[in-house]
């Protein structure tokens, strides 16, 4: 049985490091980053080769990337050292196991949707903690019809089911043009 773990080891396996690719929804966000104090801590939830991991390492923050992958994760140690930055990595399959608890500064998921751990992650924020969430919705059916129709968001569905905090920025699969929902939010 080929498992998420093994399918993602054989994926990154055949793949290169090619430099530090920054996610756009932090980028733009850059500024509500800088106000977290030097040395907040960050979870990268399902990191892959860790690039959010290590942009937010250069931004100061002290960084555990997670992933179900220990290929991508050695991948993402790679490009933390090519970058000069330290990270943290935790192979761990969270459709398996729970979400580490803890309190975290910033948490950030980009292209993974396991809709059990939105609780989970609400509630491990710390108080002006941030999150940065970012995956498929109903549009990218359009463009890709054999995508697993479970894995993408409807319309408003980040809206609700972070409705406990506060809405710093948010892209919430209205937009027919757009095949990805985001939000940025503060608790």
């Amino acid at each position: 049985m080929v498992t998420d773990a093994s399918r993602w080891d054989e994926k990154y396996q055949k793949s290169e490091l090619t430099g530090l690719r920054v996610e756009p929804l932090l980028e733009k966000s850059l500024g509500f980053i800088e106000k977290l104090p030097t040395g907040a801590t960050a979870v990268d939830i399902a990191a892959g080769k860790c690039h959010a991991s290590v942009f937010l390492a250069k931004h100061g923050l002290e960084v555990t990337a997670i992933d179900c992958s220990g290929v991508g994760l050695e991948l993402g140690l790679a490009l933390a050292k090519e970058e000069d930055v330290s990270i943290e990595t935790l192979v761990l399959d969270l459709e398996a196991n729970p979400l580490p608890t803890g309190s975290w500064s910033l948490i950030c998921c980009f292209r993974y949707l396991n809709r059990a751990l939105f609780p989970l992650i609400q509630d491990a924020i710390v108080d002006n903690g941030l999150l940065f969430f970012s995956t498929f919705n109903i549009n990218h059916l359009k463009k890709v019809p054999r995508f697993n129709a479970e894995y993408v968001l409807q319309p408003g569905e980040l809206e609700q089911s972070f409705k406990g905090l506060e809405i710093l920025d948010l892209s919430d699969g209205t937009d027919p043009d757009q095949n990805l929902s985001w939000i940025v939010a503060r608790r």
